[in-house]
């Protein structure tokens, strides 16, 4: 077993891995169709009970494809990865205190970082607006229920199972004979890139790298979760308090 101590790293390189990108590719399919069967089946149910469809992430349809899409990537990443290597491999374990003392500080630096890139995109294309609030609330205000069944989706779940997924099972592949400069960079990329939307990229991007570094000098996807869960959450909580105002 090979350690890293390049960007004062606690990472440790994997002699024998126990997973490889099949198994990345095996946990994505999984999430994938499974989503698929989900979505199919609770159009049925919402057509047969006669409920609302409503808009945005609150309609039945889908938070359950929302949500289901993330359990099934958490499934599909123990099935593939953690049921053989362990979840400790995957990030799980324990790490020192400063690593989580060093979320907030490099939260704030990804915030200074997003109002940059995004001030850059609409200085360059005449505005800015994020196309996730849309699908996020359907242009519409959100409920105390609403802002519950969001916060639970995009504040808990989501950080968790991305996390796991992009920093617990794909970096330890890219760091494989990678240095942890490029492994990082990529990571990031991929990480910006699977959220499918152009405008918020750079901005991704460079969360990404934050998220990514901290999995690096933890050995761990812990602080990285509590960044994830922390940005979302202020962001849901903005949305939320900024229709309130509205109404």
């Amino acid at each position: 077993m090979q350690t890293n101590d390049t960007l004062g790293s606690l990472y440790t390189e994997p002699a024998d891995p126990a997973w490889g990108w099949r198994d990345v590719a095996a946990a994505l399919l999984f999430a994938l169709f499974g989503g698929i069967v989900l979505l199919m089946l609770s159009a049925f149910a919402v057509a047969s009970l006669g409920l609302p469809e409503g808009e945005g992430l609150t309609s039945p349809i889908a938070f359950v494809f929302g949500a289901g899409i993330y359990m099934l990537l958490i499934v599909g990443v123990y099935l593939f990865a953690a049921r053989r290597a362990g979840w400790q491999a995957l990030g799980l374990g324990g790490t020192a205190a400063i690593n989580y003392w060093l979320v907030p500080p490099l939260f704030l630096l990804g915030m200074g970082g997003l109002l940059l890139a995004n001030g850059a995109i609409a200085f360059f294309t005449g505005s800015f607006e994020n196309p996730q609030v849309e699908a996020i609330t359907g242009g519409g205000a959100l409920s105390t229920r609403d802002f519950v069944l969001l916060f639970v989706l995009i504040a808990v779940l989501a950080p968790f199972a991305e996390e796991l997924f992009f920093r617990g099972m794909l970096y330890p592949l890219l760091r494989r004979g990678r240095a942890a400069w490029l492994a990082i960079t990529i990571n990031a990329l991929l990480f910006a890139l699977v959220h499918f939307i152009p405008l918020l990229i750079p901005g991704l991007f460079i969360v990404g790298l934050l998220l990514a570094y901290l999995r690096e000098r933890s050995a761990s996807i812990w602080p990285s979760i509590c960044f994830h869960m922390l940005q979302n959450s202020l962001a849901l909580i903005a949305i939320y308090a900024a229709f309130q105002m509205e109404v």
